[in-house]
Order: C-alpha cells, then sequence, then structure tokens
C-alpha cells in the first residue's frame, strides 16, 4: 500500500508539472515577449510564420522612426518602419492568433494639461479636442497589422498596413495614423501587459525603448489649451532646426532625424520638406 501511494503521489506530482504551467499557456509572459525595430521588406508569405525575407534592426532601423504629423510617406516613416512584436507564455511557447486590437502601441491623445490621462504616451498629440482647424483624428492606439501567427509574431508597422501584407506600410498610407510631437516613451502592450523592447532580436530585453521622432518636434507648440497650433509643423520647428543644437540644448536629440548623432543640413532639408504640413496638408 505504501508503495503504491509513493506511486501515485509521484504521478500527481508529474501532473500537477504539466497542468498548472499550461494554465498559463495564452498568457504573455512579459520575460519571454518583447518588440524589436525594425524597417526593410517584410515576409512575403506572412502566414506561414517564416522569418521576413530582409529585416533591417537595431540603429539601421531606428533611423527611420520619425515622422511627419500629415503621415503622407516619403521621408515620413520610410522603409516600412516597424517593430516586430514577438508574443510568448511562461514556457518560452508562442502565442498564436491574438488578435491585432489586442495588440496596441497606446496613447493619450494628448497632455495632462489638456485634460488627457491614462497609461499612454503622455506628450503625442493626437487629438481633435484642441486642433479643430483642420480637424485631426483622434488616435489612441496604433494596433498590429494581423493577429500573431504560429510564431507568435506580428507587426507594427506605424503609418499603416495591409493586413494581407504585414510589415508594409500601405500605399495610401492610413489617414487614422496622424498625430503630432513626441513621447520618450511609446509603450507597446499585448492583451493588457506592457512588453519590454529589444535593440535586435538577439539582444536581451530591456535594451531598447520605442521613440518616434517628429518634424512637429517643438516642445511650445500643441503641448497646451491654445487651439489650432499642435500637430503642425511650422516656422518654429524649422527655425529651431537650422540652429542646431545650440537653443534649446535639451531636445537635440529630436532634431537629428536621421540619427546621425550630429544635426546638420540632411535634418534641415528633411524638416524643411514638410513645411506647414498638418494633419490634412498634403493629404487629407
Amino acid at each position: 500500500m505504501m508503495f503504491k501511494v509513493a506511486k501515485l503521489g509521484i504521478a500527481l506530482a508529474a501532473v500537477l508539472a504539466w497542468t498548472v504551467p499550461a494554465a498559463y499557456a495564452g498568457i504573455p509572459d512579459v520575460t519571454n515577449s518583447y518588440y524589436v525595430p525594425q524597417s526593410g521588406t517584410p515576409d512575403p508569405f506572412p502566414a506561414s510564420g517564416d522569418a521576413p525575407a530582409v529585416e533591417t534592426e537595431g540603429a539601421a532601423a531606428i533611423a527611420n522612426f520619425r515622422m511627419c504629423p500629415n503621415n503622407e510617406g516619403g521621408t515620413s516613416l520610410p522603409l516600412n518602419a516597424r517593430i516586430k512584436v514577438t508574443v510568448r507564455d511562461v514556457n518560452n511557447m508562442p502565442i498564436p492568433n491574438i488578435a491585432a486590437a489586442d495588440i496596441c502601441i497606446l496613447f493619450n491623445g494628448g497632455t495632462p494639461v489638456q485634460g488627457f490621462t491614462g497609461t499612454g504616451a503622455d506628450s503625442v498629440i493626437a487629438n481633435s479636442t484642441y486642433n479643430q482647424t483642420p480637424l485631426c483624428p483622434d488616435v489612441r492606439c496604433l494596433f498590429a497589422d494581423r493577429p500573431t501567427n504560429s510564431l507568435g509574431q506580428t507587426y507594427i508597422t506605424f503609418s499603416g498596413a495591409d493586413p494581407l501584407v504585414p510589415g508594409q506600410a500601405a500605399s495610401p498610407t492610413n489617414r487614422n495614423r496622424k498625430w503630432g510631437h513626441y513621447d520618450s516613451v511609446l509603450p507597446v502592450y499585448v492583451l493588457g501587459y506592457q512588453l519590454s523592447g529589444r535593440f535586435t532580436s538577439a539582444s536581451a530585453n530591456g535594451t531598447y525603448t520605442l521613440r518616434i521622432k517628429s518634424y512637429d518636434w517643438n516642445s511650445l507648440q500643441g503641448l497646451n489649451t491654445t487651439l489650432n497650433v499642435g500637430e503642425t509643423v511650422s516656422s518654429i520647428d524649422i527655425n529651431s532646426v537650422v540652429v542646431g543644437s545650440v537653443v534649446p540644448p535639451g531636445t537635440a536629440y529630436w532634431k537629428d532625424f536621421n540619427s546621425s548623432g550630429a544635426i546638420n543640413s540632411p535634418d534641415v532639408n528633411a524638416v524643411r520638406a514638410h513645411s506647414t504640413h498638418n494633419c490634412v496638408t498634403p493629404l487629407p
């Protein structure tokens, strides 16, 4: 009898060892899940679950993370600027078929001064409350391009993508993906869990934080309750890039649009090319 009881105890322990972790099989584990900055050509067969044909990660990809509040393409979020999201459970197993609407880069829509609060980016300006003329879209979430595949992976292409071609910017670009200014942290959530970033797929969690530079970078515009001054590239934005990092020095990072480590003529030319652009100009 003692032998049978012992065998029963061993069997029960084995069952528990398998069934308890399985209870978390569909729940993202923030240690095993992550996102990576990418650009380049996406996987031509996204449903197959294989790796993209050409994917640029790390510094070369981050150099494309710059945008115009009009989201009109060109030098705004070029080369399919995106993040690749990988979702795994506590057993480090991929979680497929997570809905695109449950994977999100989260914005508050405005600043606390404007009455916008929450756990999203709080200095990205994406609201119609204070940007009425022209009327700008209310953006709260940049959803994933499509559900996670068999590897638990999907993309969030910043300018918007066709679900049939995830990782590749749609043409024309998404008119509901227009915003102004920037934030030092653009949080990424999956099923309510905030993910860490990796500089490359081979890096450790926490080595990268998502940021997108904006040609509408100036902190004096759009962040307060003055109407119709946000989400536009004005002479203030342009002139401060022309004088480089001298005034004000704390914003030098955000004016280095090509991430070269210096503010110079390519940065000036880039912001000048978007002069007077807003959420309806040049594209409605």
